[in-house]
């Protein structure tokens, strides 16, 4: 019987979301009836058991130095135990992983003799992600290793076409066993969104991340700056992140900050009220600056479960192109445009079952339940 050895950094906390993707990958596989496990490796003390699925292992990540050397060691001994892990395995284990920064170590662990195999799940072209990150230390490990890692592992999963083909390609072999499966959401974990009334007065927008330049969100803010009509925009930011500081500055130096209201980390209750009071999500609008044309936004997911129409700037295989509850934006530095917004958000609002079509959809094509049936079926046939 297959068993899946699901290997990631410190999975102690379901407070980000790419701890909830994991935790809620590996539920519905078990759900799927395989035999699937969470390995947390941890460089804290910490030795919370969220469920029996989550095994953790602790490294002495709070004893390394800070900086590029404490990085290089903690990586070090991360890649060991996953090396040990990879030793004492069998020929029916799979082991699954998110993508490791390239490496010496991880290369020769790849490529050495071993039963089980090795599957490894991408979410970015990561030389351009090293780049925007500003890791350029990685680049010259990613030119060395970069292709012969991918070389040894038996499969490639990608969340987006674009990735898995720019995957496929550095590997060397057309043939190697790969899919596509774009991220899901558990559209059970949120309650489906009341649709707040609208008077033609206010309009109001809603994005919820940890902030980042690639959510392009100056982008809406010199749009809204720019905006001359009568109606108020109303921009309401929920989450944290690098970026939150540089928003709240530019919209001072535009002179709209009464026309952006940040709410820090907001969860459960409050988070739900946020999306009852807003007509318009605001998805990603820069994934170009991470040189990509295509998108898997977590984000997008939720907002399509909750039932709150939403803007975007990259195509996502997920949804069709005629989705009516997208705003599709040109993916290019240009200001957005307000007035084109309003008109997409009057025309969706004058639908009063858009929440419940968009629950809809989501609950057939997005939930993690869809995504792991998809996973299940590609990993039974790597033998």
């Amino acid at each position: 019987m297959m068993r899946l050895l699901y290997i990631c950094r410190c999975c102690s906390s379901l407070n980000t979301g790419i701890n909830k993707k994991i935790s809620a990958q590996v539920d519905n596989l078990v759900k799927q009836g395989v035999n699937a496990t969470i390995i947390s490796i941890c460089a804290e003390n910490n030795h919370q058991k969220l469920n029996q699925r989550i095994q953790q292992i602790q490294i002495l990540g709070n004893e390394l130095p800070s900086g590029v050397i404490g990085k290089i060691k903690r990586e070090f001994q991360i890649n060991k135990v996953i090396n040990d892990i990879i030793r004492t395995s069998n020929d029916c284990d799979i082991i699954y992983l998110r993508i490791r920064y390239p490496s010496l170590q991880l290369y020769k662990m790849f490529s050495q003799p071993r039963k089980c195999k090795i599957v490894i799940e991408y979410q970015a072209i990561e030389p351009r992600e090293y780049r925007l990150k500003k890791k350029y230390w990685y680049l010259p490990m990613d030119v060395l290793f970069g292709s012969s890692i991918r070389k040894y592992t038996d499969a490639i999963v990608g969340v987006t076409n674009e990735i898995t083909q720019y995957q496929l390609k550095r590997s060397g072999d057309p043939n190697k066993p790969h899919i596509t499966i774009g991220n899901g959401f558990d559209v059970a974990s949120v309650p489906i969104r009341t649709s707040p009334p609208y008077g033609g007065q206010e309009l109001h927008l809603l994005c919820v991340a940890i902030f980042h330049r690639a959510h392009g969100l100056d982008r809406l803010l010199h749009g809204i700056s720019a905006y001359a009509d009568s109606k108020k925009i109303v921009l309401h930011l929920v989450g944290n992140g690098d970026e939150i500081n540089n928003l709240l500055y530019l919209a001072k130096r535009l002179g709209i900050s009464d026309n952006v209201v940040y709410h820090g980390f907001l969860k459960e209750r409050l988070l739900d009220d946020i999306f009852n009071l807003c007509h318009v999500g605001i998805g990603t609008l820069g994934l170009h600056r991470n040189g990509l044309s295509e998108g898997s936004i977590l984000k997008a997911r939720e907002y399509c479960a909750r039932g709150i129409p939403f803007l975007y700037d990259a195509f996502d295989h997920d949804f069709p192109p005629d989705f009516p509850y997208i705003f599709q934006l040109p993916a290019d530095e240009s200001p957005i445009d307000i007035g084109q917004v309003i008109a997409f958000a009057e025309d969706v609002l004058a639908e009063p079952e858009h929440p419940r079509q968009m629950r809809r959809y989501a609950a057939e094509h997005l939930d993690w339940s869809v995504k792991m049936k998809k996973l299940k079926d590609f990993l039974e046939t790597l033998g």
